[in-house]
């Protein structure tokens, strides 16, 4: 019986170059199809979920910024608009009754 053979025969081993995604393929052939089925569902849904999550979270972040923002905007602003009040009446205090009575009134407040 004589062994069939092709051009790949008469190349020595150490002459073949296999690229990885090659190498790839010839390893997923040794698996049974419900190995690899499996595998390749548990990927994809694994790439599904970590998509969910990070939509999640973006949505989240976003809802969670917005309405503090909203909510604490006009309070941060009445306190600086109130702030602001204090300061012109100790300026026009220290202006009417000097620098020692608006210091006065800083240590009573």
């Amino acid at each position: 019986m004589s062994a069939i053979r092709d051009e790949f025969d008469a190349i020595p081993d150490n002459e073949l170059h296999e690229t990885l995604l090659e190498r790839i393929e010839g390893l997923g052939e040794m698996f049974p199809p419900t190995l690899t089925n499996g595998v390749s569902s548990t990927l994809s849904w694994s790439v599904w979920g970590v998509k969910g999550l990070f939509s999640l979270t973006k949505s989240t972040i976003w809802i969670v910024t917005t309405t503090s923002l909203i909510a604490f905007l006009p309070f941060i602003i009445e306190k600086e608009i109130s702030d602001l009040e204090k300061t012109q009446v100790a300026q026009q205090r220290q202006m009417l009754l000097g620098p020692s009575a608006a210091i006065q009134q800083a240590k009573s407040q």
